[in-house]
């Protein structure tokens, strides 16, 4: 019971540092797509609670991403759990978006941002493969590399 209860412990700690690098991550992109409207509309600078509604609903996400999509951006492919994945969660970046009226009711806005985060999990997605096949290379190749060494000790 004791060793169930320490691996719980450990899997939702593991999961709680993955939904805060998670949210990190996304907190930059959707930053940068709301700083570049400002930007083009002649604003240059933006609201402390438009930054904390946007830490919130990241941070909704991705709970959402981890615990009811089983982390769909981390994926090798695009299969049915990621597509679902990113049209739940962009229909939730852009509820928010009309929500908290970051584009002040612009529809082309939020339809560009919607595409925006999208492209952004397609992003993800491909950067995690490319970093798996990488990682796996040069596992690969320290394995091969110990297991010519390993008679000579």
């Amino acid at each position: 019971m004791k060793e169930k209860i320490i691996k719980g412990v450990k899997k939702a700690l593991v999961n709680e540092i993955l939904i805060d690098f998670k949210a990190c991550v996304y907190f930059f992109c959707v930053v940068f797509f709301v700083c570049m409207v400002l930007l083009c509309e002649g604003i240059h600078s933006v609201s402390i609670v438009t930054l904390a509604e946007i830490v919130l609903t990241n941070y909704v996400i991705c709970y959402v991403q981890t615990y009811h999509f089983d982390t769909f951006d981390e994926s090798d492919c695009f299969g049915k759990n990621e597509i679902a994945g990113i049209l739940t969660c962009t229909f939730l970046y852009t509820a928010a978006s009309l929500l908290f009226d970051w584009f002040d009711g612009s529809e082309l806005v939020t339809a560009l941002f919607a595409l925006y985060i999208i492209f952004t999990y397609i992003c993800v997605i491909l950067c995690y493969i490319v970093k798996r096949k990488l990682d796996t290379k040069q596992l690969n190749k320290m394995l091969n590399h110990y297991k010519q060494n390993e008679g000579r000790d």
